[in-house]
């Protein structure tokens, strides 16, 4: 049996995203030198994200305990794929699709 050790809801982390999402891409589309915007940028910037913070981990102090973090990383995400692309399959619509369609949906308002 697996004990859920999150602290924050889930939904709280979604909305999070959809506000910080919008705000990195077009930081990383800005940064581009053809102000494209590949997936690969996107996310290497959180997978420094995700490294920066197992770094910091002062109990993480072997190669193991690295390696064991990174996995670690890669379950969280793998979870996270299930649900979003069964949540993409139920509403028709991506996650980050939705939310980027927000952003520009409230950019055109403007």
């Amino acid at each position: 049996m697996t004990v859920n050790t999150m602290k924050v809801d889930d939904q709280a982390k979604i909305d999070l995203f959809q506000v910080i999402a919008p705000i990195v891409m077009q930081y990383l589309a800005a940064n581009s030198p053809d102000r494209a915007l590949i997936a690969d940028d996107i996310i290497d910037f959180f997978a420094l994200s995700i490294a920066a913070v197992i770094e910091n981990d002062t109990d993480l102090s072997t190669p193991q305990h690295l390696r064991k973090a990174g996995e670690a990383a890669g379950k969280h995400i793998a979870h996270w794929v299930r649900l979003l692309k069964l949540d993409h399959e139920h509403r028709g619509m991506s996650l980050l699709a939705m939310t980027m369609g927000t952003v520009a949906s409230d950019e055109a308002q403007r």
